[in-house]
């Protein structure tokens, strides 16, 4: 008779178990007993799919049970992503243990490979060495140290060479002076002050140097995406964030040669600028010669067509699709030759944006313009111009210009003149004036009307006062219509298309216990969603 048993798993993580069912992971409360593993283990855990287990943060424990008396170790295949033990150990200590049952084992060797260093690398520019001796006779130790070194490399920065001579020919003027001063330079941090033209994409990062007999100083490398504001390093297959100015860091992590040629296109794209390490050691007479570095770039294609043994260059240039309302600009600027397109912004003849005048960097097409026009750059209640220029990959250049007269933006209230009571950031513009209340009176009506400035349709409009201004005694009463007056503590309204506007109207009742307030204010809110 064949037997069948049982074999179920659970998954720890967390400090909780876990089993993989109806497509998520389901959580058994406490320690799961005998009973837990056969009600809720899982058959086959090679079925739960590689999302369910990123979803698993920290350490991930494999949890086995089996009724199989004979069974006695169990094996599981696991696929991950490639790494190596470098990433696993960067930044730490690492310390080997040995064990051997050699009892005439006195020591051990362990040799590691590292990027070269100097032990004044490691120790830098003061060390102290420490001497001990079991010599009774011994009274003092003496330590020998031959080094590159001159007294003029204590002197930091600038320093002049002053001198003294009786020779006639020098006094006279007939013969200069010269001083001879072999020296290294100091470590330099170059950074490329301008972004890399490019007209395609990049392929590849090709560096080269010039290759001499003597010992080799240190080169090392950091790249930029975004014109210099942040840079990287390229470590374990992918960029990490780097701090340049750190010459400690960037001298242990920069990129060598042989690393940036080796990253792969992928990584390469929207490269702006490159920053170099040179590090040619005081200590050592060596040095670093960089010969040139140099991009292999995929230049637009599709777009050149050959006829009758002649060049032709074809072109199209980019379009643009504009749209301006509520001091919102949008649209899609599209070029057909598939190409990259950068634009800028001019409002009334001065420069928008960018802020410094220049166009903006290329993005692939068709790409979405979406951009505020601030109120205090506009001029009220007369023409103002919006003029967009434009550029393709090539270089052509288009514009187009939206004339507009300058208002405010967003849920405005206006009195029924059609004046503005606040501008769009809440400042107050005109009050509504009640003028003298007598305790016990109710106010006039007044209307008051809000219009849709902010370029799109708004629904689900709510307005109430601001409970921060109430006073006892005194109510402010809202109402949709003026004849019959129906007051209410709230308003609210559907759906408003841009430019349109509806009106409510605004009373003050007291009662003739009210107090006496010389200077009292009232303020009313709105909010609406987009849709």
């Amino acid at each position: 008779m064949d037997w069948v048993y049982d074999n179920k798993y659970l998954v720890q993580n967390s400090s909780t178990y876990k089993y993989y069912a109806s497509g998520q992971w389901q959580v058994i409360s406490g320690s799961p007993t005998e009973q837990d593993y056969l009600n809720y283990g899982m058959d086959d855990i090679s079925i739960i799919p590689e999302s369910a287990w990123s979803q698993l943060q920290g350490e991930v424990e494999l949890c086995y049970y089996t009724d199989d008396p004979t069974k006695t170790e169990a094996s599981f295949n696991i696929e991950t992503e490639p790494f190596t033990l470098a990433e696993e150990w960067e930044d730490k200590e690492i310390k080997i243990i040995e064990y051997t049952d050699d009892p005439n084992q006195t020591e051990s060797t362990i040799t590691i490979e590292t990027e070269p260093f100097t032990i004044y690398d490691e120790l830098g520019d003061s060390v102290d060495v420490l001497y001990y001796t079991d010599d009774p006779s011994k009274t003092s130790a003496e330590l020998n140290i031959t080094a590159n070194y001159s007294p003029l490399d204590e002197l930091e920065g600038d320093f002049d060479v002053v001198t003294w001579t009786n020779d006639e020919e020098v006094i006279a003027g007939n013969r200069d002076m010269m001083l001879t001063y072999n020296a290294l330079p100091f470590e330099q941090l170059i950074v490329q002050p301008t972004d890399i033209a490019l007209f395609g994409d990049v392929k590849k990062v090709i560096a080269t140097k010039v290759t001499e007999n003597s010992p080799e100083g240190i080169l090392r490398m950091a790249a930029s995406f975004d014109s210099g504001l942040t840079w990287k390093t390229y470590r374990f297959n992918k960029w990490l964030d780097m701090d340049i100015q750190n010459t400690t860091l960037f001298k242990r992590k920069g990129m060598n040669l042989d690393t940036l040629n080796a990253i792969p296109e992928k990584d390469l794209i929207d490269l702006t600028r490159i920053a170099y390490y040179f590090d040619s050691s005081k200590h050592y007479e060596n040095s670093y010669l960089l010969d040139e570095v140099k991009m292999v770039v995929d230049a637009p294609r599709h777009a050149v067509e050959f006829r009758d043994m002649s060049l032709q260059l074809l072109n199209t240039t980019a379009t643009i699709d504009l749209t301006f309302s509520g001091n919102k600009l949008t649209g899609v600027l599209d070029d057909a030759d598939q190409g990259k397109v950068k634009y800028r912004v001019l409002l009334n003849g001065k420069t928008y944006y960018p802020a410094d005048g220049n166009f903006t960097r290329l993005a692939a097409s068709p790409f979405n313009i979406e951009l505020n026009i601030d109120e205090r750059n506009v001029n009220f209640g007369v023409e103002n111009t919006l003029k967009v220029e434009f550029q393709d990959y090539w270089g052509a250049v288009d514009s187009r210009e939206i004339k507009f007269i300058g208002s405010y933006s967003g849920l405005m209230f206006m009195d029924e003149s059609g004046d503005f009571l606040s501008d769009t950031f809440g400042g107050i513009l005109k009050k509504l004036d009640y003028g003298v209340i007598i305790a016990g009176q109710t106010t006039l009506t007044k209307k008051v009307r809000i219009k849709n400035l902010l370029g799109y349709a708004v629904d689900h409009v709510y307005l109430e006062m601001d409970k921060k201004f109430e006073t006892d005694g005194v109510e402010v009463q809202l109402s949709r219509q003026a004849d019959p007056f129906l007051p209410i503590d709230y308003l609210t309204y559907g759906l408003i298309q841009p430019e349109d506007s509806i009106d409510f109207y605004i009373r003050i009742a007291t009662d003739i216990h009210a107090k006496p307030n010389p200077n009292g204010n009232f303020e009313m809110k709105v909010t609406a969603d987009r849709v």
